[in-house]
């Protein structure tokens, strides 16, 4: 089985606000309020709440598609956060 490899960029926890099951760790200006912005890194990774955690999300999903699929789906999101938060920047 494929493994989710994300490589802690932090780009979803500066989006927490876009995503109605994550609005809870919103800090007040769309960023999880565990995201540590000098770090560039989450404060509680290991505790991280279910939202965060790609496998466990994936039991949500699994009725509509293989893990392949939301592994993909996953990886699509994540490049488009990306590009987002380039434009944001630039």
């Amino acid at each position: 089985m494929r493994e989710f490899k994300c490589n802690r960029c932090g780009v979803c926890c500066k989006h927490v606000a876009d995503v109605e099951e994550a609005s809870f760790l919103d800090r007040g200006d769309g960023v999880c309020k565990y995201y540590d912005d000098n770090l560039k890194k989450c404060t509680i990774y290991d505790f991280r709440p279910d939202i965060c955690r790609v496998d466990k999300m994936y039991q949500r999903y699994k009725s509509k598609m293989t893990w392949d699929e939301y592994l993909d789906a996953s990886y699509e999101a994540c490049d488009k956060l990306r590009e987002m938060e380039k434009s944001k920047n630039n």
